[in-house]
């Protein structure tokens, strides 16, 4: 379960959170099962956060640090992920449904069974991510501009060529 302290402290807005960050650099934020829809978290310090099953549903995390954050069955659907950083984080069975990850880093991300139905990946940084399939990636919304291993790429200018458009 979540720390609570961390949990007040995230409930009031991406700016007093990154202050809180500030101040107590040795925390590793615990906010594993928490509801934090409806809540800003753009421009949140997020980086090492451990938000294994947590309901983020619709949330603003534009421009979001979640680097090596653990989000594993973390309900992002329909969340503004828009140029967040998710580098190595673990998304395995994440729900990105509908989310958009426009210009997002994801290199070297985990995203094992993780749901891409209509994400929006335009410009996304995808290379170097760990158990993404093919299948998972044709359920994107649009891929225009993005970055993926030759073999994905390959496999979706021959599949699925009308997402690169």
């Amino acid at each position: 379960m979540a720390n609570q302290e961390h949990v007040a402290a995230i409930k009031k807005g991406a700016d007093e959170w990154n202050k809180w960050r500030e101040e107590n650099p040795a925390a590793e934020p615990d906010l594993a099962w928490s509801n934090l829809t409806g809540i800003d978290l753009g421009g949140a310090n997020l980086q090492n956060a451990k938000m294994k099953l947590a309901f983020c549903k619709g949330c603003d995390m534009k421009g979001a640090n979640l680097n090596q954050a653990t989000l594993y069955g973390t309900n992002l659907e329909a969340t503004i992920l828009e140029g967040a950083q998710l580098e190595g984080a673990i998304l395995e069975g994440a729900h990105l449904i509908g989310a958009n990850l426009t210009q997002a880093i994801l290199r070297g991300a985990n995203l094992k069974l993780a749901n891409l139905h209509d994400a929006v990946l335009e410009g996304a940084d995808l290379t170097g991510c760990k158990k993404l399939t093919p299948e998972q990636i044709s359920d994107a919304k649009t891929l225009r501009s993005a970055k993926l291993d030759t073999a994905l790429m390959d496999y979706i200018k021959e599949n699925h060529p009308q997402l690169l458009e």
